[in-house]
């Protein structure tokens, strides 16, 4: 039987490094916990309350400085990041850094305007972007993310499969954000068949 690994005090501080690469916003105030315990439940990772992730980022210390938290919150910060759970999160803690890719890929320049790319990560995000010129596409439908938003115009050179997706989100009278979906384990991207390409 395998057993199950707890997240020691170096491991805890690589997994609140991606949760705030993943958001954002920064973590500083009261409220900004506030926000990132709303992304939780929105993106569907869990429920955890503003006053444990203070715990967790030792904005309170009332626990002691050594304050360790239980399998259901770390699952569901590690879910925030695209991982499963914490097995999977610790298993990624990988030396290699870089390596040949060898998989396929569309660049984004090569593809029609108006062709359609549905595009899926970790976990349960769909997205599905229209081409409109060069790099830029619109958001047509996003579910389960909040990052990623119908609407949005997304700017990204191509698409990889089992690779992170690097775009830039632009969204009316804010400023540009960049973004990285599927850190952890990558994207798939399907292409839409039109009838009209």
């Amino acid at each position: 039987m395998k057993t199950r690994r707890s997240i020691d005090s170096h491991q805890l501080k690589r997994l609140r490094g991606e949760v705030e690469n993943r958001l954002t916003f920064p973590i500083k105030s009261p409220d900004d916990y506030v926000r990132l315990s709303d992304l939780l439940k929105e993106e569907g990772c869990g429920s955890v309350s503003a006053t444990t992730l203070k715990r967790i980022w030792g904005y309170i210390s009332d626990t002691g400085s050594d304050y360790r938290p239980n399998a259901y919150t770390v699952t569901a910060l590690c879910r925030l990041i695209g991982f499963k759970d914490l097995e999977e999160f610790l298993d990624s803690d990988s030396p290699i850094q870089s390596r040949q890719y060898s998989g396929s890929f569309i660049e984004s320049r090569n593809l029609p305007e108006g062709a359609e790319v549905e595009i899926q990560w970790r976990p349960n995000r769909i997205c599905r972007l229209r081409h409109m010129n060069a790099t830029l596409f619109s958001v047509v439908s996003a579910e389960n993310s909040s990052t990623l938003r119908e609407g949005d115009i997304v700017e990204c050179l191509c698409f990889t499969q089992q690779a992170p997706l690097f775009c830039r989100i632009f969204r009316e009278r804010q400023l540009p954000i960049t973004y990285v979906a599927g850190s952890a384990n990558g994207i798939t991207y399907n292409l839409i068949e039109n009838e009209d390409f």
